[in-house]
């Protein structure tokens, strides 16, 4: 029989309650326990000892059983590999970045680095998601409406820098999708930090509708080399500097054209909350299309400019639309409008970001926005040469 020591992923209240025995009386209220028959019987202590003839299979069984993972296979959080995570920034173990709401654990180093373990981080990508987080517990990303609204929402990471290739993270063919370990590590430690450490379990606090598989994970890195200004350096960081961009996205619709058919998805009732709450949206847009626009001249801030200008709604499907019914008071800058409404407030509220793979096809996405207030929350990754290596 093999034993392992594996650091708790789940959170405390600065109080010292654990989170867990609101989520076991929230899970049985929605007759949800047989999915998670263990919620809330763990021992009360820092570090648990797991001894079985296949302890990791054993972790992932009972960590499952608790509701503490997404469903997929986790790698365990034994304390060297956490130790290693935590390694990695000049941060205490112990330090708290903040309360992930809606259940308020407190997001400790030690604990965060638990659920990237988990998530199948490597310890250098452990700055990527520190810096993510801090982005996404700044009251402006509205952490207790993502996790507890009705509608799909989830988190967008845009890493843009020299560190994304220096960590492997991926902007070329399939950024969005499987294959490479750092975009989806990395994302999924995030979504890991919100079920465990603020509660987002779906029934029971979560309330999404449907879901949608950018909840597992949803991170990319910015091409280098773009024909335009990185996003970092747009944002006012230094060319050599890293940072990750949290957005927040409502789904990823895929767009095979130019910017006349972004302009179309964008004017479409896609945009719906985007529009309701002022929100910040996201365009991918292919090297091919980037490279071709820039040897026509053109700039972000003409592209920006430009889908504000096209991207548009008439005033006859606005009205027809579910949402303008039901929703409260729309802005302003919607009603007001004339014949046509503009799906974002201003051209600055359309982030622009190349990536994807280098083929001859206009491959772009839009990712409309939801929630308020409005959300673009970018921070510099802390990197440490001596402690990553």
């Amino acid at each position: 029989m093999e034993a392992l020591w594996v650091v708790l992923p789940t959170g405390q209240r600065a109080s010292g309650e654990w989170i867990d025995d609101t989520l076991r009386q929230r899970a049985e209220e929605a007759g949800l326990l047989a999915r998670t028959p263990l919620a809330g019987k763990f021992p009360r202590h820092r570090v648990e000892v797991i001894r079985a003839a296949d302890p990791v299979d054993e972790v992932n069984a009972l960590f499952e059983a608790r509701g503490w993972t997404d469903g997929l296979p986790i790698t365990p959080p034994t304390l060297p590999r956490v130790e290693a995570m935590c390694a990695t920034t000049v941060r205490a173990p112990s330090e708290v970045l903040g309360e992930v709401e809606p259940l308020r654990g407190e997001a400790t180093v030690e604990k965060i680095a638990a659920n990237a373990v988990m998530a199948g981080c490597r310890p250098e990508h452990f700055p990527v998601v520190l810096a993510a987080l801090e982005a996404m517990l700044d009251p402006a990303f509205n952490m207790r409406g993502v996790q507890t609204t009705d509608e799909n929402v989830a988190p967008l990471l845009i890493v843009s820098g020299p560190l994304a290739a220096r960590l492997g993270l991926n902007a070329g063919f399939g950024a969005l999708g499987p294959g490479w370990r750092a975009n989806a590590a990395i994302g999924r430690a995030v979504r890991l930090v919100m079920l465990n450490l603020g509660g987002g379990w779906p029934g029971a606090v979560s309330l999404a509708g449907l879901g949608q598989p950018g909840r597992y994970t949803l991170c990319l890195a910015e091409r280098g080399d773009s024909p335009w200004p990185p996003l970092h350096v747009e944002l006012g960081h230094r060319l050599e500097q890293s940072t990750v961009t949290v957005l927040r996205a409502e789904t990823a619709i895929n767009v095979t054209g130019g910017l006349a058919e972004v302009a179309s998805v964008m004017g479409s009732a896609a945009s719906a909350f985007t529009m309701l709450y002022e929100g910040r949206v996201a365009v991918i847009v292919a090297p091919f299309v980037a490279r071709k626009l820039a040897a026509e001249g053109w700039s972000k801030d003409d592209v920006r400019r430009w889908l504000h200008d096209q991207a548009r709604v008439p005033v006859a499907a606005w009205r027809e639309w579910w949402l303008r019914a039901t929703a409260r008071q729309w802005p302003a800058w919607v009603t007001e409008a004339a014949g046509m409404l503009p799906v974002v407030k201003e051209p600055g509220d359309i982030t622009v970001v190349v990536a994807g793979g280098d083929l001859a096809i206009p491959q772009l996405a839009y990712f409309p926005s939801w929630g308020f207030p409005p959300c673009r929350l970018t921070r510099e990754i802390a990197v440490y040469d001596h402690l990553i290596g």
